[in-house]
């Protein structure tokens, strides 16, 4: 990734970056502006650098739902921004099972057969969060750091938020978890001309890359503090904390995991039994669990190309009509007891639903979490307050808090089984809740990582496909991404030396 100045677009320029390599860089416009000058009309006419900075601030949410995020020539269903990182990382793992292998979108993925320099999946990854760094740049670089206009600190702040996201999720899937591996090569930090001498054009180390991702969260944080969104599509000082506390979970802060778990929850609730089961609890941004998604309209809608298309399984896309059914692994599924809600969120003969004539045709285990809504309008579900119940719940039984984590926990638990009364409870009796709670909303594979487990697939009464009903051990390379090739090619500061391994071990044990 090669590191050259950067040149300041003019004030009513917009920035379009969707190249790897150089082209997040290596930037060159007719009109160019100083960055004095810039700063000259924040402080001169607000009002006018708002004009220029919305846009951008709306470009960059609106690019967690595109669809080819990686600019191919070609058909891409599998590539819809964030939604398609999520549900990656789900069907990597075993709490997830496909009915059948499909059209090959995302099955490559199920099959741990992805991870190669040479494939798509790697540079999708890697582009996607570059580029969201990028469009995080450009707007951090339009706003000067003592910048007093509430917007304008708040889409800085929301920038900044976005661009620690970013690089927190990159260093997961191109180097191991980072405890013990707090030296190990992670991925390069790339910041603003103003910040150049905190880059890294290189594999910065893990300690280096989170360390930096923790100072953009909690800058966001404190300009987005006081700020009121105009509506859930925008990152807030609430979800800025939830962003972080999932960080926190990867390097272990457990104290700071807890007070930001805490203070994203705040005013928030959790679903009722009636409201978690009802048809909109999972595809719309107004559901009151909500903290974070994205609102699909008839403009952003990628229709077949779209995470309700693969976890809907009502709707004529690849997870519904197509047959390529979703389905919860059958061990996970039949450890909840009889009394939790959440087994209604799939289709079994021993809830004794009356389904109708379309649920009796899935197969057993096939998730009616994910319902349609008409004409591919689904809304994309980001964060809720569950998983921040879970954080806080997670982090204080690490910290060998049991009893209260499992007051917190109480909280969830109340709503989802009356005969849970657990009075203490362990990290791995909350990761338990993890598992059932947030199925198919994108953890399990960052979940697994984190805490250094394996994948067992291949059980008595398994309902993964027999092909890939894998036993794969914690710390297989499987699980992660070597650099991509394009990467390589066009980059001065990273080379086919610093290259993650090639995982050689059977999946078959």
């Amino acid at each position: 990734m090669k590191l050259r100045n950067i040149i300041f677009l003019s004030a009513l320029a917009s920035l379009t970056l969707t190249g790897c390599g150089d082209d997040f860089f290596d930037v060159e416009n007719a009109g160019v502006a100083s960055k004095d000058e810039i700063d000259e009309i924040g402080n001169s006419s607000p009002e006018a650098l708002v004009k220029v900075v919305e846009p951008l601030m709306l470009g960059l949410n609106n690019y967690t739902c595109q669809y080819n995020t990686q600019s191919s020539s070609g058909t891409v269903h599998n590539d819809f921004g964030l939604m398609s990182v999520y549900h990656l990382g789900d069907v990597m793992n075993d709490d997830l099972a496909f009915e059948q292998s499909g059209s090959g979108w995302f099955t490559y993925d199920y099959q741990l057969d992805y991870w190669s320099a040479q494939y798509v999946r790697p540079f999708f990854y890697w582009n996607f969060f570059y580029s969201v760094i990028a469009k995080a740049n450009d707007i951090i670089a339009k706003i000067s750091t003592d910048v007093t206009d509430a917007n304008l600190k708040a889409y800085r702040g929301e920038a900044l938020v976005y661009r620690g996201f970013a690089h927190a999720y990159l260093a997961q899937m191109y180097q191991q978890t980072y405890i013990g591996h707090e030296d190990a090569p992670g991925v390069p930090i790339v910041l603003t001309p103003d910040e150049a001498e905190e880059a890294f054009a290189g594999r910065a180390p893990l300690r280096q890359v989170y360390a930096q991702a923790e100072k953009d969260f909690k800058a966001g944080m404190e300009l987005l503090a006081g700020w009121k969104r105009p509506n859930k599509t925008m990152i807030d000082e609430q979800v800025a904390a939830g962003l972080y506390a999932r960080m926190c979970l990867v390097t272990n802060n457990w104290d700071d995991a807890i007070t930001y778990a805490r203070k994203a929850r705040t005013g928030y609730s959790v679903y009722t039994p009636n409201e978690l089961l009802a048809d909109n609890a999972f595809n719309n941004i107004s559901a009151k669990e909500w903290m974070w998604g994205m609102d699909i309209t008839s403009e952003t809608s990628t229709a077949f190309a779209s995470f309700f298309s693969f976890m809907c399984s009502y709707d004529a896309g690849y997870g519904g009509d197509v047959g390529q059914y979703r389905k919860i692994d059958a061990r996970l599924y039949d450890s909840m007891s009889a009394s939790d809600v959440r087994k209604l969120l799939f289709k079994h003969e021993s809830t004794g639903v009356e389904y109708t004539a379309q649920e009796t045709k899935f197969p057993e285990y096939t998730n009616i979490k994910f319902k349609k809504v008409p004409n591919w309008e689904a809304d994309y579900l980001y964060m809720r307050v569950s998983e921040m119940i879970l954080t806080e719940a997670e982090a204080l039984a690490h910290k060998g808090d049991l009893s209260g984590a499992a007051t917190v926990l109480k909280e969830l638990m109340a709503q989802r089984d009356p005969s849970w009364n657990l009075s203490q409870v362990s990290a791995e009796d909350v990761y338990q809740q993890r598992r059932l709670e947030l199925w198919g909303e994108g953890f399990s594979l960052f979940d697994h990582l984190r805490l250094k487990k394996g994948i067992d697939r291949n059980y008595e009464g398994s309902n993964h496909l027999s092909s890939a009903r894998y036993t794969i051990d914690a710390g297989s390379w499987y699980f992660l991404y070597q650099l991509p090739l394009r990467e390589l090619d066009n980059s001065d500061a990273i080379s086919a030396d610093d290259q993650n391994p090639t995982p050689t071990e059977s999946k078959f044990k």
